[in-house]
């Protein structure tokens, strides 16, 4: 299954492959390197391509709006004007739906 990311293409996505190598080192407290300040041991850990993938993509989703503001503000006009208009009966199967997901309900 696709995720599309408005206003990111698919190229964009894919060009996390290129950082795909990330080199971190981290030093062993001893006492060679408290006399001489210097690292004795590096490690290295490399992520793969899907890691480098979903690093850029979590990037992509972090400037995202969490709430669609103009959909917010569309209902609030509806709501005053007196002119929002719901259906009671599909709200209950989205909440029994959810609930059965939740494993609420058999």
């Amino acid at each position: 299954m696709a995720i599309e990311f408005p206003g990111h293409s698919p190229t964009q996505l894919s060009s996390a492959k290129e950082e795909s190598r990330i080199l971190v080192g981290r030093t062993e407290p001893s006492a060679p390197k408290q006399q001489t300040g210097k690292p004795v041991t590096t490690e290295t850990v490399t992520l793969t391509d899907t890691a480098a993938q979903l690093r850029k993509l979590e990037g992509m989703i972090s400037i995202l709006p969490v709430v669609d503001t103009g959909r917010v503000e569309d209902v609030k006009q509806a709501l005053k004007a007196g002119t929002y208009e719901f259906n009671p009966e599909r709200i209950a199967m989205k909440m029994a739906s959810f609930e059965r997901e939740l494993g609420n309900l058999q």
